[in-house]
């Protein structure tokens, strides 16, 4: 056994509280952008430096390291939120009077311990609604040929640079007529009209939105996946429901592994820069004129015909107003392709520039409410640049 305070391998365990990991990573943060300002300098231009450039390369690269370095020392593994949810599960049973298997997986996945905080509550309303809502009572899984237990996974891995956790469980599966009724009860959805099943599922996040008919201590207020929603909002994070009739349910969170350093795509628009996360693009385009179409009755929709695929397009000149300029032909501009969860949108702009490593900072105060940003990023040139949170962005320009 190892002693007290050390790891298994000899290496000595400290506690540091994690304001102090925050701190030192807005430093690391103020670091790699004065190391940019200096390497960037326009005083330097036209210099013959001699070795300058590779000592340059080589602290960009440090500093680099340096950062991995800080956000390490904030990550955690998931173990500890679902030990939490192993304990809530215990509960459930006797609450529902239903047998539930739990099992987990990937419990040695690292998030940061700033999601870990907040990922409690809200994964707890999904497993909740998987017991109540989800798992059918004995008597009706062994009516079925199902195991008279319910099952429900707790899955946590990473994905690129995201984490996937994922609750499913296997049993009734989404009711979709029902949701679908209760949505046009709400407006949702005009009567006549026939959304897909990935539209259908989204719903089910509005706030107040439920299908119990009674309130219980577990569910029926409409408040919990709202609740969920909300967190992924903060986190940066986004949400995916696939569900089989009679055969289950599962909701897939997708969040950073870090958000004190995002992985991006510099984009120009006018004067005005854009920042958006490298995984939230999938191509970018430069279309022809004949790619340009307007479609429907009234005023017309602008789209982009891309490989045969229809994709509406959504200025940021028309959806965020007070642009300097009016649009450009869209032949003129490189459209940014990507994928949200309400469907495909290109997104015209002048200029790719850069693929960086920014540091974010969350909008606070007046700017809190600017419309589909997640805050603001310091590049290394010293500028700043909006970043973009694609869920948020539509192509008719109005709220979303």
């Amino acid at each position: 056994m190892p002693a007290e305070g050390e790891a298994a391998d000899g290496d000595v365990l400290l506690r540091v509280s994690s304001a102090k990991i925050g701190r030192l990573m807005d430093l690391v943060g103020e670091l790699s952008l004065s190391v940019s300002e200096t390497i960037n300098a326009p005083d330097l231009a036209g210099l013959d430096l001699g070795g300058f450039e590779a000592a340059a390369h080589r602290l960009s690269m440090i500093v680099s390291e340096v950062q991995d370095a800080a956000t390490e020392l904030r990550l955690v593994p998931v173990a500890e939120v679902f030990r939490r949810l192993r304990r809530m599960v215990r509960e459930l049973q006797r609450d529902t009077g239903k047998k539930i298997e739990l099992e987990l997986r990937g419990e040695t996945t690292a998030i940061d311990k700033l999601v870990a905080d907040r990922l409690y509550d809200p994964l707890l309303h999904v497993v909740r609604n998987a017991a109540d809502h989800g798992l059918e009572p004995e008597a009706e899984r062994l009516a079925r040929g199902k195991p008279a237990a319910g099952r429900i996974v707790l899955s946590a891995a990473q994905v690129g640079s995201e984490v996937r956790i994922q609750v499913i469980d296997d049993g009734r599966g989404l009711d979709r007529d029902r949701i679908l009724k209760k949505a046009r009860e709400k407006g949702l959805f005009g009567p006549n009209e026939t959304p897909e099943d990935a539209a259908i599922w989204k719903v089910i996040f509005e706030p107040g939105f439920s299908t119990a008919e009674s309130v219980t201590t577990l569910s029926g207020r409409g408040v919990g996946m709202d609740v969920l929603n909300t967190t992924m909002k903060a986190l940066r994070g986004r949400i995916a429901v696939t569900s089989d009739a009679g055969q289950g349910t599962a909701v897939s969170l997708h969040i950073p592994v870090s958000l004190a350093f995002l992985d991006s795509i510099i984009l120009r628009l006018g004067t005005q820069l854009f920042c958006v996360p490298i995984e939230d693009i999938v191509e970018i385009a430069r279309p022809e004129a004949a790619d340009r179409m307007q479609v429907s009755a009234e005023g017309g929709r602008e789209m982009l015909r891309l490989r045969g695929r229809l994709i509406p397009v959504c200025r940021l000149e028309t959806f965020f107003g007070g642009m300097p300029r009016a649009p450009l032909p869209l032949e003129d501009c490189v459209s940014i392709i990507f994928e949200p969860s309400g469907g495909p949108i290109a997104v015209p702009v002048d200029e790719v520039l850069d693929r960086q490593q920014v540091v974010m900072k969350p909008l606070a105060g007046a700017l809190a409410d600017v419309r589909a940003s997640w805050g603001f990023a310091l590049l290394a040139s010293g500028e700043v640049a909006m970043v973009l949170d694609c869920e948020r962005l539509n192509p008719d320009g109005a709220a979303p």
